[in-house]
């Protein structure tokens, strides 16, 4: 007997006179790997939100959710199903996996069973027993149950999440819903991920997958749901298109200038940087040219991830010297504060944790560098600078396009560009960044490369830290490769491509160093 697939149909969700998402109809089959695809603002999350329960779906829309001929109720209480259906679940594992770091892997695992009620009679041999079953049911091998999760390696934090998520479906008939769980992974990471899914898939459970990266869809899904401006645009099986149809449903046009062309960059050195050490970087020395994109990349753990940290003086210990304007600085006493006054920018990866205050508006994070520029008299003016904001909103086509909103509200493309916003406006000589695509829309991702283009080439050194290939290859002059805390190679003008970037990345030798000596 084929195992049900789940079908949604005519979901519609409106927020006042705000209409998200708006009669959305398609399948996953059962054993399928399905791509939701579509810009931040799209309607996904209020999608998954309904699945799983957080949201009901409009009345009177004939809004329904059907798993083999049997219409479930809603709304659906965070996928705990009714009891006529409790062979079919619906479980979903996000972005943040939603673990607690300072806790085991068992009780991450088991943690709605280690109730009170469980206190004085609880058997932690067989509750270890019954986490390593979990674990073993979805081929999550090399995790100790009794671990600290803070242990573990960013890819088996995702098995965990996902490994507690099967374990909710009770049965190899469901709904498994992964949202975004690719984003902090490296390459290695990502290929054993998609071996747990596949696995997975092979027994039968459907799975709704969500990326912004369009290689992992092409890899992982048998079909693809697009949504735009909260509607189902398309719905197709994936051998019967391309990547460039699916990038222009998901966008509303061709995308064929995606990334700008490259520029040519001034001869001056802005900016140069020599003996750096600051753990893991071994040994850095780079001159940097007024106008040039340098990109920094390596597998995961090799140093360039935190390289722009420590140039901006963001790094416990670190030894060498910065000189930019005939101005020579020990690192060992630069601070943020002082770095922003020698005119460097640091966009982080992590935007709500690093870079931004979530429950402040978004006039208040981007006016903030700028305050003083909105004091008359020793007295703040909030008229002028509610009208700055709501102009840096407008020119930057910010979604939605409203300064007073708190800016954990706003999708991941949309942060990203408030905080590229408030940092070009100051005219940086240096632009630091560090995954500044990560978790955004494909729509976002050409603004902000844009933006990022016309930066440099109005000046504007930019030193850019990623594991995409592909972005490196089109916006970079030249990439430099670390291994083990040091360049390993560099590529420069026509030699900067992504199978070169790749290969250097797998296959580049490091010269050996003495360890770095704290300071």
């Amino acid at each position: 007997m084929t195992r049900p697939a789940i079908r949604v149909e005519h979901l519609t969700k409106s927020f006042g006179s705000r209409t998200v998402l708006e009669d959305a109809s398609f399948d996953i089959p059962a054993g399928k790997i399905v791509a939701l695809l579509g810009q931040n603002g799209s309607g996904k999350s209020t999608l998954i939100k309904i699945l799983t329960g957080f949201h009901d779906p409009d009345h009177g829309s004939g809004a329904a959710i059907v798993v083999g001929d049997e219409r479930l109720p809603l709304p659906l209480h965070h996928g705990l199903l009714h009891h006529e259906l409790a062979s079919f679940r619906i479980a979903a594992v996000h972005q943040d996996l939603a673990l607690l770091p300072s806790m085991s892997v068992t009780e991450n695992l088991l943690i709605d069973r280690l109730g009170p009620r469980s206190l004085g009679r609880l058997s932690w041999p067989a509750v270890h027993r019954r986490a390593q079953q979990m674990l073993d049911r979805v081929g999550a091998v090399g995790i100790d149950p009794r671990a600290e999760v803070s242990e573990l390696k960013p890819v088996q934090r995702a098995m965990v999440a996902i490994a507690r998520a099967i374990d909710e479906l009770t049965s190899d008939q469901g709904l498994l819903i992964l949202d975004e769980v690719t984003a902090f992974l490296t390459q290695d990471g990502i290929d054993q991920l998609f071996d747990l899914v596949r696995t997975v898939a092979a027994r039968g459970i459907g799975v709704l997958f969500v990326s912004h990266r369009m290689e992992e869809i092409w890899r992982i899904c048998d079909r693809a749901v697009v949504l735009r401006g909260g509607r189902l645009i398309r719905d197709v099986d994936l051998m019967a298109t391309t990547e460039d149809d699916l990038i222009g449903d998901i966008v509303g046009q061709r995308l064929d200038w995606l990334y700008p062309d490259k520029h040519a960059h001034s001869d001056e050195v802005r900016i140069s940087f020599s003996g750096v050490r600051s753990a893991p970087v071994r040994d850095f020395s780079l001159q940097a040219r007024a106008g040039e994109i340098i990109g920094l990349t390596g597998l995961r753990g090799m140093g360039h991830e935190r390289l722009v940290y420590a140039l901006y003086g963001d790094a416990a210990h670190c030894l060498g010297e910065l000189s930019i304007d005939g101005r020579v600085i020990d690192l060992q006493t630069l601070r943020p504060g002082a770095a922003y006054q020698l005119g460097l920018r640091l966009v982080p990866s992590e935007r709500l944790l690093n870079g931004a205050v979530g429950e402040a508006t978004v006039r208040e994070n981007a006016s903030l560098p700028l305050i003083t520029q909105f004091v008359r008299n020793g007295a703040l003016s909030p008229r002028r600078e509610r009208t700055w904001a709501q102009e840096l909103v407008t020119n930057y086509d910010v979604s939605p396009a409203d300064s007073e909103i708190n800016y954990a509200r706003l999708s991941g493309g949309n942060q990203q560009k408030v905080l590229m916003a408030r940092w070009l406006e100051t005219a940086p000589s240096v632009l630091l960044l560090d995954e500044p695509t990560q978790g955004v829309d494909v729509g976002a991702r050409r603004d902000i490369f844009q933006r990022i283009v016309a930066a440099a080439q109005s000046g504007t050194t930019v030193l850019y830290t990623t594991s995409e290939t592909q972005d490196l290859a089109e916006l970079c002059h030249r990439v430099l490769v670390f291994r083990d805390g040091i360049v390993c190679g560099e590529l420069a003008g026509s030699d900067v491509t992504e199978d070169a970037i790749s290969r250097m990345c797998w296959g580049g030798s490091a010269r050996q160093l003495d360890p770095v000596v704290e300071a």
